[in-house]
């Protein structure tokens, strides 16, 4: 599996890869990244990331730099051009991402996590109960903790989401 990385740069709106790195507009801090527990060479880290599940934080601002939002992942960073030259920037990516496999089972777990401990404290889970009505329009948003998590999931991942945890819970 190769992943298609894209590069954002000033004045382009393109988002047809895997990882889209965006390195458009001015730093706001420099900052190794680290995603999933290895630093990062081929990039560095150029501002937080608004939305999504953070997968990345920066080394020194502890800000979140890269997160998964739907399918993709998003870095707000400027690769390095010896990296991009010598095909290594792709090659490190991938290697960190597979590591870890993060992806919707990584915020499935999370879920899962959150909805057991609820079981085993109320013997329900308010959490489920709360996805159930979100999914069926009978509530518009989500409570805090559950926006944090799942920020940067569209609806429809939401219910496929949603039906992998029951059937993992129950």
């Amino acid at each position: 599996m190769s992943l298609r990385v894209v590069i954002l740069k000033e004045g382009e709106e393109v988002h047809e890869g895997d990882v889209v790195i965006d390195a458009r507009g001015s730093p706001q801090f420099y900052d190794v990244i680290i995603l999933s527990g290895r630093e990062l060479r081929s990039i560095i880290a150029t501002g937080a990331v608004e939305g999504g599940v953070p997968i990345g934080i920066g080394k020194y601002t502890k800000k979140p730099v890269a997160s998964v939002v739907g399918s993709k992942i998003y870095i707000k960073g400027i690769p390095l051009s010896l990296y991009i030259e010598a095909g290594l920037l792709e090659k490190e990516l991938l290697e960190a991402l597979r590591k870890s496999g993060l992806n919707i089972d990584t915020t499935l777990r999370q879920l899962k996590e959150i909805v057991v401990a609820e079981r085993r404290r109320y013997k329900k889970s308010p959490t489920l109960a709360t996805l159930k009505k979100y999914l069926d329009g009978e509530e518009s948003r989500l409570p805090p903790h559950l926006e944090d998590l799942l920020s940067g999931v569209d609806r429809d991942t939401l219910k496929k989401l949603f039906e992998r945890l029951i059937d993992e819970v129950y």
